[in-house]
């Protein structure tokens, strides 16, 4: 998916994207499809699985106030429960979320901005199709069908294949909506 299919298809579910100005990204060290994202578009300052993004970027050895093994992760938002989701420069800009229960150890998200940003469409796409067909409470109450899960991970792992193979994120994620459903729908 490219940078402008992603702003479409946010503008046309009504969500506001959060650009950033080019001059404020050039600070940072990122790859160049990195700030082409975030210039044409960004992302959405809200998006399932309940994940937040700012408007503007920060270290997180800078604002978690930890030491220089911190400084090549750049904060683009954070999930629910306040781990930030970063840009890994050191990696070229490998999206990652740190757990600040475990000493914000870095567990895989996507393998770029890109990827991420198409993933967080995918997940999107579920949440619409699951309200769209099985009733306004469907995605809180778990109730949604094998094939619907399937496709949204057949998405995944069409924009990062690791999204559902390395440790992290995204299986997490899928194991949440697994373990909900079977409690809501024994």
């Amino acid at each position: 998916m490219s940078p402008h299919a992603i702003a479409t298809y946010w503008h046309t579910q009504g969500e506001a994207l959060t650009p950033y100005a080019p001059e404020a990204l050039a600070e940072w060290g990122l790859e160049p499809a990195t700030i082409r994202l975030l210039t044409m578009g960004g992302l959405p300052p809200e998006a399932a699985p309940y994940l937040s993004f700012t408007a503007s970027l920060a270290r997180v050895s800078t604002t978690f106030r930890l030491g220089p093994e911190f400084a090549h992760f750049v904060q683009l938002g954070s999930d629910g429960s306040g781990n930030p989701l970063v840009l890994n420069t050191a990696a070229h800009d490998r999206v990652e979320w740190l757990d600040h229960e475990t000493g914000f150890a870095a567990q895989y998200v996507n393998r770029s901005l890109l990827a991420f940003a198409a993933s967080l469409v995918a997940y999107h796409s579920f949440v619409e199709d699951v309200l769209a067909t099985r009733g306004e409470d469907a995605y809180l109450n778990a109730d949604f069908t094998d094939t619907q899960l399937a496709a949204l991970q057949q998405h995944l792992v069409a924009e990062d294949e690791l999204a559902m193979t390395e440790p992290g994120f995204w299986q997490r994620e899928i194991s949440t909506l697994l373990v909900n459903r079977a409690e809501y729908h024994p």
